[in-house]
């Protein structure tokens, strides 16, 4: 028995680890972009469509766990606006990043980025061979 509450200590961690993934995703999302109060995404550099695409669904993503009234997820509309892209590029290059799994569908025209793959991307924004 003394194996199990062992294992219990080890699994069951104190709600800091979350805070502290939260703060190394914030980290890593400043250099790119910051979100306004209002949930408007603000891009600091210039990426290809699909990544700009993803910044801001990531962005938005990392904003809705600081603040609930701003959401994480986003019309097709809303991420052209916020993108600078064209409607038409926006609905080809979603349709893309879902299929890479990167974000879901949560009703027709409406996106999502999946948490799980937020921290990656990021990183990926390092390396100039990533696209």
């Amino acid at each position: 028995m003394a194996a199990l509450e062992d294992l219990k200590k080890r699994f069951l961690v104190d709600d800091d680890l979350g805070k502290a993934r939260l703060e190394q995703l914030l980290e890593k999302a400043l250099p790119y972009c910051v979100v306004d109060r209002k949930g408007g995404v603000h891009l600091q550099v210039e990426l290809p469509a699909k990544n700009r695409l993803k910044l801001v669904l990531a962005a938005r993503a990392i904003a809705s766990l600081i603040d609930e009234s701003v959401s994480a997820e986003l019309s097709v509309d809303d991420l052209s606006a916020l993108s600078g892209l064209p409607k038409n590029q926006v609905t080809a290059r979603a349709s893309d990043i879902v299929k890479d799994k990167f974000a879901q569908t949560v009703k027709p025209g409406v996106l999502k980025a999946n948490s799980h793959k937020i921290e990656g991307f990021l990183d990926s924004l390092k390396s100039p061979s990533k696209g």
